[in-house]
């Protein structure tokens, strides 16, 4: 009970430090930024744009539950675009842009089965073959930009219907479409993390490997679970992509990879794995937001940001490693 209590304790102030971070670097953009930041146009677009990230946090964050990580997330995405686009481009004979409803849902039901497959793939390699995720994500993800070079030529593909688009850049009574679906999904991704018998047991299986096989818990079974659960997120992502873009192209998105790597850490989860949790992430996937506004409006060079996202990945786990190390020591 002691130690529940103190786990209980230790999120909830790791919650109060995130709201605590957002507010102040909301505040810090505001005055730097001036009125153009806390601007109704502003804060909208920050309301489309926030769900890209918060989502490719949450599957990056579920594939490090277990001490792996998905590097193939923003590829699977991209490449998951670009087969709805050949789906729909197949039904419609070239039409496109006047696909019905049916023809919608065919493509969006074969662009989720390509993101289960890929999951698939992923976890079975890492599970049964034991190859380390690193490398076995990080070889998904070129494949699949090869793939998708392949199919598109380098070229940029539009022209998708309103009634797919519309997940992305639509509204629900004045609500972004995309930040609904990103409500949904963290719903349905708590309840499936924290109230079914696959949470816990992925939980378990993180924090100690050889203690879960000892307790029944089929490992390998779980991990494979784990990586078609994250990899689902690259299909959202996908739809939220086409609405926002109008388009799909082989390297969209490609420095969020950073970025959502960043968001898991700075929300808590531990890259040996069995420590996480999802408000975390999102928490953080809205910081990180707001800093990417902030920098846009102060029109700094994109390269720039790319070197903070890093030093700040750095700056987190040094921290985290010497807060470990005086925890352990004081106890």
């Amino acid at each position: 009970m002691k130690q529940n209590t103190f786990f209980r304790k230790l999120y909830a102030k790791e919650y109060f430090s995130l709201i605590v971070t957002f507010l102040l670097l909301f505040t810090v953009m505001a005055l730097i930024n001036g009125k153009k930041f806390i601007s109704y146009n502003n804060i909208t677009a920050m309301a489309y744009q926030m769900p890209m990230i918060a989502l490719l946090a949450i599957g990056m964050m579920i594939s490090e539950l277990s001490g792996g990580i998905n590097l193939s997330i923003v590829a699977n995405a991209n490449f998951n675009g670009i087969m709805l686009y050949v789906v729909l481009n197949k039904l419609t004979q070239g039409h496109m842009s006047d696909s019905n409803g049916i023809q919608i849902a065919l493509a969006i039901a074969a662009g989720f089965a390509i993101c289960v497959c890929i999951g698939f793939c992923n976890g079975l390699m890492i599970a049964k073959l034991k190859i380390p995720a690193l490398l076995v994500t990080l070889g998904m993800m070129t494949l699949l930009q090869g793939f998708s070079l392949v199919i598109t030529e380098g070229y940029t593909i539009s022209g998708f219907p309103a009634a797919l688009t519309f997940i992305g850049n639509g509204k629900i009574l004045g609500i972004p479409t995309s930040l609904v679906l990103l409500a949904l999904v963290i719903l349905v991704s708590h309840f499936i993390l924290n109230r079914t018998v696959f949470g816990k047991q992925l939980y378990m299986t993180g924090a100690n490997n050889v203690a879960a096989k000892y307790s029944n818990i089929d490992v390998d079974k779980i991990i494979i679970w784990e990586y078609i659960f994250s990899a689902t997120f690259a299909f959202f992502c996908c739809l939220v992509m086409i609405g926002q873009m109008n388009s799909v192209k082989a390297n969209y998105y490609d420095s969020y990879l950073l970025i959502a790597v960043l968001a898991s850490f700075l929300g808590g989860v531990d890259p040996a794995g069995g420590f996480g949790k999802l408000m975390g992430t999102v928490l953080a996937s809205a910081i990180l937001q707001v800093i990417s506004t902030g920098f846009n409006l102060m029109r700094m060079d994109p390269f720039v940001v790319t070197a903070t996202w890093g030093g700040i990945i750095i700056i987190v786990l040094f921290g985290k490693e010497i807060t470990r190390k005086l925890f352990l020591k004081k106890a």
